[in-house]
């Protein structure tokens, strides 16, 4: 459920929206000095098309650096960005507040107890019943030409989260609508607390202690981790399904692979990945002094790529040995979802491997176009044409 930041938070910042492609590592300009802490833009979008090559220039001068053009500090090894998620006393997670400040944003005590509530609703038979009912859903969405995003992972997600919530068709239209006529972050935000008492979740968490305006965030909170983590997890796996043949066919003749496979995409294309911290007094980090009241950027995207942890951290590798990625946090602000996050890609990976193997590409897989920005990297748009049935890839 970490998508909830940047998600819509950077919905509004439709200047920095840019067309691009999974290629290879950008080509750096010849003779182009080598980007520092102190000239970098990572909003710049050649840099946000690839930043890949950036987080490793940086990383070679230290773990932790201060970013001169964005007035923030940026983390990119893995050891340290855990660190930071284990103290958060030291490192706050009040940059969030606008998305939900009654867990999202809380720290301890506060978050302790709404934490303890909130995970209640994601029992192991919860997470059973609904990753049954992604399966089902996935397969009734199949269809002769789909785009992955907008007609199968957009709606699956939806889906679910409805299940999740306990929300009536009328009012994911209504949500629908709501996200539509709001371009803007904060009047989403209010239209999506005026919709909250529709769900049956709002009602039992009002009789959980909670008082209106926490039970809405939660709510909110919620319908926006849900729809946007696993929507856009599952378009990467597509599309990398896509590139890479010889791992279609590893996966279909060896369904068990699905589950590494999953993870290794998870690892290489957050939906979120920088997470965002202010420093709660001067703290010791990778060995820099950040000062109290700092923006410290915990960069997941560039820790789930440290070479210290990972070997050839930037390919897939089914066989990979079991190393925690950091796309779903650490410590006590791990993902409350992310084991239905990861039932709901697991259905639709699996639904389209082994319903409609021979789905291919309908569109140059180069054209492929993408929102990047310093904070968000997701695919808008995949095509594909799906033939039912079984049969060879």
């Amino acid at each position: 459920m970490t998508l909830l930041s940047r998600i819509l938070r950077n919905a509004g910042s439709v200047a920095r929206r840019v067309r691009a492609s999974v290629l290879g590592p950008r080509v750096p300009t010849a003779g182009a000095a080598p980007p520092t802490a102190a000239t970098i833009d990572l909003d710049d979008p050649a840099v946000a098309r690839d930043p890949f090559p950036c987080y490793e220039a940086l990383r070679a001068a230290g773990p932790v650096q201060y970013l001169a053009r964005h007035d923030a500090w940026i983390v990119l090894d893995h050891e340290e960005v855990k660190s930071a998620f284990m103290r958060p006393h030291l490192f706050s997670n009040r940059p969030y507040e606008d998305v939900d400040a009654v867990l999202l944003a809380a720290d301890p005590p506060e978050h302790t107890a709404v934490r303890r509530i909130v995970s209640a609703y994601f029992s192991r038979e919860v997470i059973e019943r609904l990753g049954a009912f992604a399966a089902e859903r996935a397969a009734a969405l199949l269809k002769p030409r789909l785009d992955v995003v907008r007609e199968y992972a957009q709606p699956l997600s939806e889906a679910v989260a409805a299940r999740l919530l306990g929300v009536d068709d009328a009012t994911v239209e209504a949500i629908r609508a709501a996200a539509a006529r709001s371009p803007a972050f904060a009047q989403y935000v209010r239209e999506l607390d005026r919709l909250a008492d529709r769900a049956e979740m709002y009602g039992r968490l009002r009789g959980d202690g909670l008082d209106d305006g926490q039970a809405r965030s939660l709510v909110r909170l919620l319908w926006v981790a849900s729809t946007k983590t696993s929507e856009r997890a599952i378009a990467q796996c597509v599309l990398r399904l896509l590139r890479h043949e010889d791992v279609r066919l590893a996966l279909r003749d060896d369904p068990a692979k699905i589950g590494p496979f999953i993870e290794e995409v998870l690892r290489l294309h957050q939906p979120e990945p920088m997470l965002r911290r202010v420093t709660r007094e001067a703290v010791d980090l990778g060995g820099v002094t950040i000062p109290a009241g700092a923006m410290v950027n915990l960069c997941l995207a560039a820790a789930n790529r440290d070479p210290a942890v990972y070997e050839h951290p930037a390919e897939l590798r089914l066989d990979r040995p079991a190393a925690r990625h950091l796309t779903f946090g650490y410590g006590i602000h791990h993902c409350v979802g992310a084991r239905l996050g990861r039932a709901e890609v697991t259905a639709a990976v699996r639904t389209l491997l082994l319903d409609a193997p021979r789905f291919r590409a309908a569109q140059p897989l180069d054209s492929v176009p993408y929102c990047a920005t310093m904070t968000a990297h997701y695919i808008e748009s995949l095509v594909v044409d799906i033939t039912p049935g079984g049969g060879t890839v």
